[in-house]
């Protein structure tokens, strides 16, 4: 597994050839319980999680990946800054 940081995210990458019980158990936990909890303390930058298992599709998966959560960034930064002014 590998930690991707830039400014104001964190990308945690897992890049498998054989997908055992291990790393189902790490995908489920990075998913249900790291990201969320890391990402509701608000004291860190924001974290996501991905998982790779066809090399003839990661880099693909890998843009769509960074694409969906650069939106998600966009969006909660416009809320955030509609908020701020329609106060």
């Amino acid at each position: 597994m590998a930690t991707v940081s830039t400014a104001r995210s964190t990308s945690s990458l897992m890049i498998k050839g054989y997908r055992g019980e291990d790393a189902k158990g790490k995908k489920t936990t990075m998913d249900t319980y790291w990201v969320p909890g890391v990402n509701n303390l608000k004291n860190h930058d924001r974290w996501a999680f991905a998982e790779f298992t066809d090399v003839y599709a990661m880099q693909e998966d890998f843009a769509k990946k960074v694409e969906a959560e650069f939106d998600k960034i966009i969006q909660t930064v416009t809320e955030q800054a509609e908020k701020e002014f329609t106060l």
